[in-house]
């Protein structure tokens, strides 16, 4: 990217955009399809509306109109391909605000407000650290409206308005993406339409819907009006009174709500607190009220009941506990959600009453579970599937490994032994999940799946989840320690998530009260106006949420309907969170050691660094260098990024370079992301030394801050080409410091997937051919996805000859760990041997089809079969592999009747087209 536009580029772009609409593009495609965009700007452009195969009918588009169909293939393409976003959102921020479509009905929002739409959903996996800067610098559009003039916005979304009565519609928009993820979102908010009023709330018969809420006890809202609302809630519940000014038919008076007095927060709350006494046994009473589905959702309120409740544990709870009995578990057919969950409630259950009528379950929930897990000690959906031998922990299909799901699994193993079950699986499998996600220990938090490390605080509650499994194991006191001061710092994350923020509500507080009561305490200080907002006047819990951030919405479109994320009980949530002074869990703290819980000064660094964000603007230079040596990685992050946007940062080069070569490990670190945001050429030659660097971490940094440097960073390509290949390791043993080999994938991004990319085109051959190889061996399928383009456009016969065996390596041999991405490399080298007419290609193109993931596979083999279809009559001799795939296709278990239908209707077609042909090209073969 960042090079000029010829006529060549022009036309990849073309076929890029093609490509794109049929859903199989290639991501340094897509992401340079983009840049193209970004340069040409106002004038026009050609998209193709034909296929890879047949001839390009170009229309003819000017950016400012291609936005909403960029927005279309970008949002439809969610969950496969999302590095294209940073190039995405430049594009839209090069776009003039002239430029931008008007806003109104039924026609797209404007350009520049679709970013932070399109990339919230984008930044779904955790491993897209370095986007976030580019994100920080986005521009809002759209204004709060004027509610005292036009109440015409959509009702459907809305949040609880606390014990009050009321749901309101609230201005939400983030003026960034890093303000999404920083609980930022109604900010510009001064204004609240309320929508709701509960019968027989304190607001009934006071307020009405439509009325505006303009401000809380005599002022006008001033800052957000939700968060404001919020500490209103929290003052008035001290004395009972709350005085609204409201905008109602033209004039504006202050209406009186009575609340219920409860008192205020204790500056050790929710510990020796009578409020929150009080709040958690309403809960409680509604809690015992509510059914207990068996499934992962009745396990959560089942936990909660037992949290809570008395020392005798009631017969409903009992009854549950007895009726979850699964029989004979296949760990083959892994259900990690439910069977994660449950048996955490049956083993919390076994410890809390001894009642041995369980154990038969536990046994087979905790040793399957072992067997189900991966290599690498994770989980997706469900469990890894066989290795080649046939054993278990083989790698996680594609869709590919889901954290949120592999904590929770993992927890239910550590809880099993707990219970006194012993198989050999169970302390191996405890072993590797405490090995990978304590990899994350001083890098960020835990990511999506088997990704780089998210780099906030917490995401979607995983830090917490983190700090409860290493917690509970009690022998892992570093990780421990480190998750739940993550989880404390994480306070101002906790409303952002992917699918929505069910989990960060269920596990904050029991993450931050690893860290002991004095964590536990200032992370429900920061929470207070959030918690209180949620509750309802009978002692119930909503959930607000949306796909990454958002309000919510009841069952009935009431007050008082029915709220749940995904069926989890809201209340459940709170009262697990309420209830971690009472410690009659495992997961709330029952057998925690103080000695392991964080300092007072662990706790204010913690809380401090969870609004750096916004203070490192007041920081002076000296402070921010100080910040590189902070215990948060986060707070490093975005020391550096605010260092290398000051106006003498380029003056601190010399001393940036010693710093990045220097003893402490953190200070490196943080001085190469500096140096990589300056982009002096000068660090060049330092960034290539720490790419061989004892410190993994630290090489993954050298290697992002390479790939930020662009061009200036070019003179080091035939270097970093050379470490890319020295740096290689073997896939088995595990090497634990870097499980899925980040530091080779970081460099292999950079030198394949980075603004050097074309000059790899005239790359010395003795260094390319090395470091493709090296590339293409990597763990992880994110590493070689890296290799599709340049295998596609960049080779020439003679590198295919030469390169041969890896091409058909890579197509054949898949990656064993994060599988979501294993099949961009097996496109790229099936592209590179069928753009020369390779005979070998056509069997290929046939096994590849067969042995894809199944994760958007109805896409994808259409693609596959073009590339066979261009064969012509020397395809027909597979022709009775294809017919056996229709059948498969045509009843492939597991896999939506939609798609299926997709699917096999490619097949179809490509048997048809191949049947017809009477031509065929001249082949070669890479045989001598």
């Amino acid at each position: 990217m960042g090079r000029a536009v010829t006529n060549q580029s022009a036309s990849s772009m073309t076929r890029a955009a093609s490509l794109w609409r049929q859903g199989e593009c290639n991501l340094s495609f897509r992401c340079n399809a983009v840049s193209w965009l970004t340069q040409s700007r106002g004038d026009s452009l050609s998209l193709s509306t034909a296929s890879s195969a047949g001839a390009a009918a170009p229309a003819t588009l000017a950016p400012r109109n291609a936005i909403p169909r960029i927005r279309r293939m970008v949002v439809d393409d969610i969950g496969r391909h999302f590095i294209v976003a940073d190039a995405v959102h430049k594009f839209i921020l090069a776009i003039p605000q002239s430029d931008c479509l008007p806003a109104g009905k039924g026609v797209e929002r404007s350009s520049k407000e679709h970013v932070d739409n399109i990339l919230s959903k984008i930044f779904m996996t955790g491993w897209l650290i370095g986007l976030a800067g580019s994100l920080a610098a986005a521009k809002p559009v759209s204004e709060p409206p004027d509610l005292t003039r036009s109440n015409a916005v959509d009702r459907t979304r809305t949040y609880n308005l606390g014990p009050t009565g009321l749901r309101g519609w609230i201005f939400t928009a983030p003026e960034t993406y890093l303000d999404s993820v920083q609980g930022r979102t109604t900010a510009r908010s001064r204004q609240i339409l309320v929508t709701h009023v509960g019968t027989n709330s304190p607001a009934f018969g006071v307020v009405k819907v439509n009325d505006v809420i303009l401000g809380v006890d005599g002022e006008l809202f001033r800052d957000d009006a939700r968060k404001s609302f919020g500490r209103a809630i929290t003052e008035a519940e001290k004395t009972g009174v709350m005085r609204l000014t409201l905008f109602r038919a033209g004039t504006t008076n202050e209406a009186r709500l009575n609340l219920r007095v409860l008192g205020a927060y204790s500056a050790t709350a929710p510990y020796d607190c009578p409020k929150s006494k009080l709040i958690l046994a309403e809960a409680y009473r509604v809690l015992e009220k509510e059914p207990l589905q068996k499934n992962w959702c009745g396990a959560i309120s089942g936990l909660a009941l037992l949290a809570a409740g008395d020392s005798s544990v009631a017969p409903k709870v009992r009854d549950f506990a007895r009726s979850i009995q699964p029989g004979e578990l296949n760990p083959d057919k892994c259900n990690s959600w439910e069977w994660g969950y449950l048996n955490l409630f049956l083993c919390e259950y076994y410890l809390r009453t001894g009642d041995k009528e369980v154990l038969p379950a536990i046994r087979q929930y905790t040793v399957n579970l072992a067997r189900a897990q991966s290599l690498y000690g994770t989980f997706g959906h469900g469990g890894a599937g066989r290795t080649a031998a046939g054993g278990f922990h083989g790698s996680v299909p594609a869709y590919g490994p889901v954290n949120q799901a592999g904590l929770t699994a993992n927890l239910a193993i550590v809880m099993g032994k707990k219970c006194g079950i012993h198989d050999p699986e169970i302390d191996p499998a405890i072993e590797r999940a405490s090995r990978f996600f304590s990899y994350y220990v001083g890098k960020g938090t835990i990511p999506y799946g088997e990704h780089m490390p998210w780099p906030y605080h917490e995401n979607n509650g995983k830090s917490a989840m983190a700090a409860v499994f290493f917690g509970v194991q009690g022998d892992r006191v570093e990780a421990a320690r480190y998750f739940a001061k993550m989880a404390t710092a994480g306070y101002a994350n906790r409303e952002y998530g992917h699918t929505g923020q069910g989990f960060s509500y269920l596990w904050g507080v029991m993450g931050a009260n690893m860290g002991g009561p004095a964590a536990a305490a200032a992370f429900v200080k920061e929470a207070q106006w959030h918690l209180d907002l949620v509750r309802r006047c009978d002692g119930s819990f909503t959930y607000d949420g949306g796909e990454q951030y958002g309000p919510g919405q009841t069952d009935d479109n009431t007050y008082w309907g029915r709220s749940s994320y995904d069926g989890l009980s809201p209340t459940a949530c709170y009262v697990l969170s309420y209830a971690v002074p009472l410690r009659r869990l495992i997961i709330t703290g029952r057998d925690a050691r103080s000695a392991d819980w964080l300092s007072r000064q662990d706790v204010a660094e913690a809380i401090a660094s969870g609004r750096f964000d916004l203070d490192r603007k007041r920081k002076s230079v000296p402070e921010l260098l100080r910040a590189f040596n902070d215990w948060s990685p986060v707070v490093r992050g975005w020391a550096a990024e605010e260092l290398a946007a000051r106006p003498e940062a380029r003056t601190l080069v010399p001393e940036l370079l010693k710093l990045a070569e220097g003893p402490q490990p953190n200070v490196r670190q943080a001085a190469c992301e500096t140096l990589g945001n300056i982009k002096d050429p000068a660090a060049g030659p330092v960034l290539v030394r720490l790419l061989r660097h004892e410190d993994r971490w630290l090489r993954v940094k050298a290697g992002e801050a390479l790939k930020k440097m662009g061009d200036a960073a070019l003179p080091a390509l035939p270097e970093m080409l050379r470490a890319v290949a020295d740096t290689a390791e073997p896939l088995q043993p595990i090497s634990w410091s870097d499980p899925i080999q980040f530091a080779q994938g970081q460099l292999a991004e950079t030198v394949f997937a980075g603004p050097l990319k074309p000059s790899l085109a005239a790359a010395d051959r003795k260094l390319l051919y090395p470091a493709i190889r090296a590339v293409a061996k990597n763990a992880d399928g994110m590493a070689r996805a890296r290799l599709r383009d340049t295998f596609a456009n960049l080779l020439t016969e003679e590198d295919v000859r030469a390169l041969a065996p890896d091409l058909i390596a890579a197509i054949e041999e898949l990656a064993p760990a994060d599988l979501m991405f294993a099949n961009e490399i097996r496109m790229g080298a099936l592209q590179a041997l069928v753009k020369y007419r390779f005979r070998e290609a056509i069997p290929l193109c046939v096994k590849f089809a067969r042995t894809q993931s199944q994760h958007a596979s109805q896409e994808r083999t259409g693609v596959i079969l073009k590339l066979l279809e261009s064969y012509g009559v020397a395809a027909q001799k597979v022709l009775p592999e294809l017919r056996e795939f229709l059948e498969y296709c045509q009843t492939e278990p597991n896999f939506p009747e939609w798609a299926r239908k997709q699917k096999a209707a490619s097949v179809a077609a490509a048997i048809r087209s191949i049947e017809a042909a009477t031509e065929q090209p001249q082949l070669k073969s890479l045989s001598p």
